[in-house]
Formats: C-alpha cells, structure tokens, sequence
C-alpha cells in the first residue's frame, strides 16, 4: 500500500501482512517480491522521482538589492561567505547585486525559475566545471546563465570574484 504522496507505510515490527524485507534488488510494485520485469522497472523509477518531486524544500531567497539588481550571483555549497562578501563589495563600490544560493538542488525550490529569470544577468559561480549551470539550463526554459567556474582545490578569492562580476556589469 502507498500513502497518498507515493511512499509507502512503515512496517510496523510484528504487524502481519507488513513484514519488513531487507535487500537492494527491485521489488514488484503489487507484491514486493524480486522483480525484473520492465515494465515494473519503468514504474518503479517513475514511482521513485515522483517521491523526490514531492518533497518540500523552502523557496530561495535573495539578498542584496532584491527587487532591481542588475546582477545575480548564484553559488550552492559552501561558496556562500566568499559570494556574499563579493556581492556586498559590488554593491559599496554602487553596483546592483544580489545572491541566492541553493541549498537544495533535487527538488529543486519551487520558486527557482521565478528567482533565475528575475534578473538582468545572472552568473553561476562554482568550484567545478559547472555542473550547477548545466543542471539549471536543464531545468529552467530558455535560462542562459553567465558562468564562473574554477577547479583549483582551493576557495574563491573575493578579490577575483569581485573582477570578473564587475566585468558582467560594464
């Protein structure tokens, strides 16, 4: 039996009919016996990433010049002090900047598409090849971000950050 959202009730220890079964092998959606059947399979994995799409994650929020930044900067992970503290001297220098920053990325907020395509220019900045750029591309129609990606093994310098937004901004 499944609850409304998909998952499936707890197995109550010692409740009859409902008994707990160990083990990573798919399991038939009916019966929970092993399944290899195709078709269970599709299902199965359909089943499974509605679960995930119906999970509650919080709206991203914006700070800095939320309603008429000219530039958003967005980051996820622990880039946050560094982007924030970039985005804080754009804008002491008289630039328009905000920053959001993901903290959940599947589901994604149900607000992102609003968020990214709220702003001018928006420029993803990541410690890789720009997986997060990608995967919004992805997600959102018609996003085309700016991106700035390293992959040094080191953080961000603020100082470089600041730089290269600057150069978005002209």
């Amino acid at each position: 039996m499944r609850a409304e959202n998909g998952t499936r009730y707890w197995a109550v220890p010692g409740r009859e009919g409902f008994e707990h079964i160990l083990g990573g092998l798919e399991k038939d959606s009916n019966t929970g016996a092993i399944s290899t059947n195709p078709e269970n399979h599709d299902l199965m994995t359909r089943l499974r990433a509605q679960k995930i799409a119906n999970i509650q994650v919080p709206d991203l929020t914006v700070d800095g010049d939320v309603d008429d930044a000219d530039l958003l900067i967005v980051g996820f992970g622990s880039t946050y002090g560094h982007l924030h503290s970039a985005m804080d001297e754009l804008r002491q220098k008289g630039y328009k900047v905000a920053q959001t920053h993901f903290k959940y990325l599947n589901p994604l907020p149900k607000n992102t598409a609003e968020v990214m395509k709220k702003y001018k220019k928006v420029v993803v900045a990541e410690q890789n090849m720009g997986q997060l750029a990608a995967y919004l591309r992805m997600k959102v129609d018609n996003f085309v971000p700016c991106q700035f990606n390293q992959v040094k093994g080191q953080p961000f310098v603020v100082e470089e950050l600041v730089a290269n937004f600057e150069d978005l901004l002209k």
